[in-house]
C-alpha cells in the first residue's frame, strides 16, 4: 500500500535548513512506517474518543464509569476535539487543564438566589424549604450567602418555594482540581490506547503535569450527634434507620449498604461480606458492580448490637413481603444473572431501590429532627474517625473502609489521627506526673 505525508515547511526555511528540515520530517516519516505507526494519526482527537469509548471503554469499564466519562467529553471536544492526535502535545493539555480551572467555566453551577427568593428564604422557614425541595440546609445556607448551585437545584428549591425558576446566573463557577483530574486520567487513558494501536509514539499525558487534587473534606460527627441521631432513628422507618445504622457500624459505602443480600450476612458469625456496589445510571436504571477495588471486597465484622438489628430487621421484612404478597418482585438481575431476590434493602414491592432515595430521605431527616446537617457519606468519615480515636490501627481501619492502599486512609484522615496522636500523648503526660507525684 502507497502511503505519504505532506509537511508544509515555515515560511523563513529556505536553502540548506529547508533541506535539512525536509530530510529530518522524511526520516522521521519512514521510521514511523517502519515501526507500524499507522496513518490514521492524523485522525482528530474527537475520532479517537469515539473510538476508545467502542473500542475499549464500554467493553472494559464498568457501566458508571463510562457514563461518567462520557459527561467530560462536551469540555474535551470543544478545547482539543479538533487536533490531530499526532499534533497534540504536553502544552495543549496544560492550557485544557488550566482553562478548565478558570472563573465561568462550570456553567452547570452557576444559579444564584434572586432577591424574590432570599424574601422566601427566612430562617425560620429554611428547614421546612430544604426538606421539601430535597436538599440539605448546607445547600439552603450557600444559597442565602449568595453561593452557586447547579441547575436541578435550583428548580427544586424554586418549586418548593412557590417561584419560577429564574434566568439569573452567577458567572465565576469553576471546576475543583479533583474533577480536572478526572479529565486527565481519562486523557491518559485515551492516549494510552492510542500507542497500543500505533496511533503515536508516545502519551503527551506522561509529559503533561497532572492537576493537583484538593483535599477531601471530611464531614465526620462528634460522638454527642451520633447519640443524638441514633436516638431519633427510633422513630424513623425500619428500612432507613438500619440502612443510616449499618453505614455508622461498618463505615461501608451507600451503594455497597444497599447492594447486600442476606447470602452476605452471617449472623451467627456476626460479620457482613461486601460483595457488590448498587449504582443507579441515567437511561439505564439501577446496576450492580463489582466492589470499586479489590481490597472494597472485603468482611466486615459487626458486634452483638448490629447481629441484634439485622436479625430484627429480617423479621420485620418478612412481615412486609407476606403484606405484599403475589406483588413482590421474586428474581433480581445480578452480575448478569437473574438469581432469587434476597436484597436486604429494596423498594415497597422487593424492586431495587435507588441509592439517591437514601440521601434524600437522609436530608430531610436531619432537618426534621433538627440534627447537625452531614451528607449521608459522612458516616462512612464517622465510622473511622471512632476507630481512630479509639486507637484502632490504621491497617485494620483502612481494610475495614476497603481503601485500595493503607496511605489512602492516613491521607484522607491525617487530622483524626493527628487529633488521637494529640490525647495519647496528653495521656501519656497524665501517667508520667501521677508516677512523679508517687516518687516526690
Amino acid at each position: 500500500m502507497l502511503v505519504n505525508r505532506t509537511f508544509t515547511p515555515s515560511p523563513g526555511l529556505t536553502g540548506k535548513k529547508l533541506e535539512k528540515e525536509l530530510q529530518r520530517q522524511a526520516d522521521a516519516f519512514e521510521q514511523e512506517v517502519r515501526s507500524g505507526i499507522s496513518l490514521d494519526a492524523s485522525m482528530k482527537v474527537d475520532d479517537l474518543i469515539e473510538r476508545w469509548f467502542t473500542e475499549y471503554a464500554e467493553k472494559k469499564l464498568k457501566l458508571k464509569t463510562v457514563y461518567d466519562y462520557r459527561r467530560l467529553v462536551p469540555r474535551i471536544s470543544a478545547g482539543l476535539g479538533q487536533l490531530k492526535v499526532c499534533q497534540v502535545k504536553p502544552s495543549h493539555l496544560m492550557a485544557f487543564y488550566s482553562n478548565l480551572e478558570e472563573q465561568g467555566v462550570r456553567e452547570d453551577s452557576s444559579y444564584t438566589a434572586v432577591p424574590a427568593l432570599l424574601e422566601q428564604l427566612p430562617k425560620g422557614k429554611r428547614g421546612q424549604i430544604a426538606a421539601v425541595a430535597g436538599v440539605s440546609e448546607r445547600t439552603m445556607a450557600t444559597l442565602y450567602r449568595g453561593g452557586n448551585v447547579s441547575r436541578s437545584t435550583a428548580e427544586k428549591v424554586a418549586s418548593a418555594a412557590g417561584l419560577p425558576l429564574s434566568k439569573h446566573s452567577k458567572a465565576g463557577g469553576r471546576l475543583n482540581g479533583n474533577t480536572v483530574q478526572h479529565y486527565h486520567r481519562m486523557l491518559s487513558s485515551v492516549f494510552t490506547k492510542a500507542v497500543q494501536w500505533g496511533l503515536v509514539t508516545e502519551n503527551p499525558c506522561k509529559r503533561a503535569e497532572a492537576p493537583k487534587a484538593q483535599e477531601v473534606d471530611v464531614q465526620a460527627l462528634e460522638e454527642k450527634d451520633v447519640v443524638r441521631l441514633l436516638e431519633a432513628l427510633q422513630d424513623a422507618p425500619t428500612q432507613y434507620s438500619v440502612i443510616t445504622q449499618l453505614a455508622l457500624f461498618t463505615g461501608a459505602r451507600r451503594g455497597e449498604i444497599c447492594g447486600l443480600r442476606w447470602s452476605d450476612i452471617d449472623l451467627d458469625g456476626g460479620t457482613i461480606s461486601i460483595e457488590r456496589n448498587l449504582q443507579y445510571i441515567p437511561d439505564k436504571g439501577t446496576v450492580f458492580n463489582p466492589p470499586k477495588t479489590k481490597r472494597s471486597r472485603r468482611c466486615v465484622k459487626i458486634g452483638p448490637e448490629g447481629v441484634q438489628l439485622l436479625q430484627e430487621y429480617r423479621q420485620h421484612q418478612k412481615a412486609e413481603r407476606f403484606k405484599i404478597g403475589s406483588e413482590w418482585v421474586r428474581r433480581v438481575e445480578i452480575a448478569g444473572n437473574r438469581v432469587a431476590n434476597d436484597l436486604l434493602f429494596t423498594k415497597w414491592n422487593g424492586a431495587t431501590m435507588a441509592p439517591d432515595d437514601v440521601t434524600t430521605w437522609f436530608g430531610r431527616f436531619l432537618v426534621a429532627h433538627n440534627l447537625t446537617a452531614v451528607h449521608f457519606h459522612s458516616l462512612r468519615h464517622t465510622n473511622a474517625s471512632l476507630l481512630i480515636a479509639a486507637h484502632a490501627p490504621i491497617t485494620t481501619v483502612s481494610a475495614r473502609l476497603g481503601h485500595a492502599q493503607t496511605s489512602t486512609t492516613l491521607n484522607i484522615y491525617a487530622d483524626a489521627i493527628q487529633s488521637a496522636d494529640a490525647a495519647a500523648a496528653d495521656a501519656l503526660e497524665g501517667v508520667i506526673r501521677i508516677r512523679e507525684q508517687k516518687h516526690a
